[in-house]
């Protein structure tokens, strides 16, 4: 369940595709594993072990800490796959894909390419864009069609 993993640090909600570490039957998220990796006024080398480590993350951080022994035990997780953020174009980001699509509505990799340089998004993103774009003009065509149907 989703909602069973929090950071037992912090106590945040981890979300779907967030990395964490177990480190003695404990959820941390990214930061605070990172955290406890360099805690502050702790030596890395070794002259501290991990339980220890651990004590002063969560003693710093207002949590609690278990008093297990156990060598540190990093699971990096990821379970899914990160979500992207929605992409919002500019006006002139716009111009050039619609200017672009009205000369070729199928660009090939060389022309996705360029225009990503032009534009400054991802070759994926101008991609995706494209096949957006494709998929409502065939939309307005069947539906101009479809509601004409029958008329003289």
């Amino acid at each position: 369940h989703l909602a069973c993993f929090a950071c037992n640090v912090c106590h945040r909600q981890l979300s779907t595709g967030e990395e964490f570490a177990l480190h003695e039957s404990n959820v941390l998220c990214k930061q605070h594993y990172l955290d406890l990796l360099e805690v502050p006024g702790k030596a890395t080398t070794g002259s501290s072990s991990s339980s220890d480590k651990m004590a002063d993350l969560v003693s710093n951080s207002g949590g609690d800490s278990s008093d297990g022994n156990s060598e540190l035990d990093l699971s990096m997780g990821s379970p899914h796959k990160s979500k992207r953020s929605r992409t919002t174009f500019s006006e002139d980001q716009l111009k050039i894909l619609q200017a672009n699509f009205n000369l070729d509505s199928n660009p090939d990799g060389q022309d996705l390419e360029r225009i990503a340089q032009q534009t400054g998004l991802s070759k994926r993103v101008i991609q995706v864009w494209f096949q957006n774009a494709r998929s409502r003009q065939k939309k307005h065509m069947t539906g101009f069609s479809s509601s004409n149907a029958g008329k003289l």
